[in-house]
């Protein structure tokens, strides 16, 4: 395996995330305790989230490798939407943290002016993470794994709330500290907006959602290609993790006999499996056609 596969693993891209993240929660604590911004040191709380979340992610995606056994006989692969689930609880949370200490310095009406040491430190962090969200994105959407995408939109939020910390520190050095907590505040929206679509993503895979209408439709499309296919009567699918089970209803010639009409059952199935990796399972039922029924 090159280093560039290993590089784009999931495991590889939530190992890079857990190294930054430890980064960013030493430079924001200490950056933020020794050059006075309270913005750093409420951001430091956001990295310590993200790194509960990424261990999250991690473990997610090992027990999701676990092959099938005799109580998951579909196998493990909603342990990685459960992480991305608990992932987008985690940016809910530094969202409403964030919400919560904006307002709150408002109430006590705080003015403080870090050093400019603060600056770098936000400025440092936004770079970094807009790094990791777009490297993370690209993993999650090749892999097509629910926690790393999860993972790259919690960058994205970290991005957001960054963004809040560094234009905090600006204003409060330009001689305007109340614009600080205003901005937190802004922030904090785009952060739980990004959490709620996360939790309603990864729900519709909890509870067995269908993939969107242009997989479907491929899907059936393909199972036309089949000699000897004469109808489709159901094509059902729904998401387990980042592959999709399939239970099909076709119609074969009435007059053919059970060896016959099972191979092309078995072919149906064959070609959906060879044709599509994210496809794990086909359930193929046949049914007789008659030319009466048209």
């Amino acid at each position: 395996m090159s280093f560039k596969s290993k590089l784009d693993s999931p495991e590889s891209s939530t190992a890079i995330s857990i190294i930054a993240n430890i980064i960013l929660l030493i430079l924001k604590f200490f950056g933020g305790f020794f050059a006075g911004s309270h913005a750093l040191i409420a951001d430091s709380i956001n990295s310590l989230l993200d790194l509960v979340a990424n261990f999250a992610v991690w473990f997610g995606l090992k027990v999701s490798r676990k092959p099938a056994d005799a109580d998951h006989q579909y196998g493990h692969g909603n342990a990685d939407v459960i992480a991305a689930s608990f992932v987008a609880m985690v940016i809910l949370f530094t969202g409403i943290f964030i919400a919560f200490s904006s307002a709150a310095v408002i109430i006590r009406g705080e003015r403080t002016v870090p050093a400019y040491f603060a600056t770098a430190v936000a400025l440092f962090t936004i770079v970094l993470k807009a790094v990791l969200f777009y490297y993370t994105r690209s993993v999650g959407r090749r892999c097509k794994s629910a926690a790393v995408s999860a993972n790259a939109q919690d960058h994205k939020s970290d991005v957001y709330a960054s963004s809040g910390a560094l234009f905090g520190i600006l204003a409060s050095q330009m001689g305007y500290p109340a614009l600080d907590p205003v901005g937190g505040l802004w922030v904090s929206f785009f952060i739980l907006r990004n959490a709620v679509n996360l939790i309603r993503d990864n729900m519709h895979t909890l509870m067995g959602g269908a993939p969107d209408k242009e997989t479907v439709e491929k899907v059936t499309e393909t199972i036309k290609e089949i000699g000897g296919v004469k109808g489709l009567m159901t094509a059902r699918m729904r998401t387990l993790g980042s592959k999709h089970l399939v239970d099909l209803e076709i119609f074969v010639d009435k007059n053919l006999s059970v060896w016959e009409a099972h191979n092309i059952a078995h072919r149906v199935r064959d070609l959906l499996l060879d044709r599509y990796d994210d496809i794990t399972e086909v359930m193929v039922h046949v049914e007789p056609y008659s030319e009466r029924m048209t």
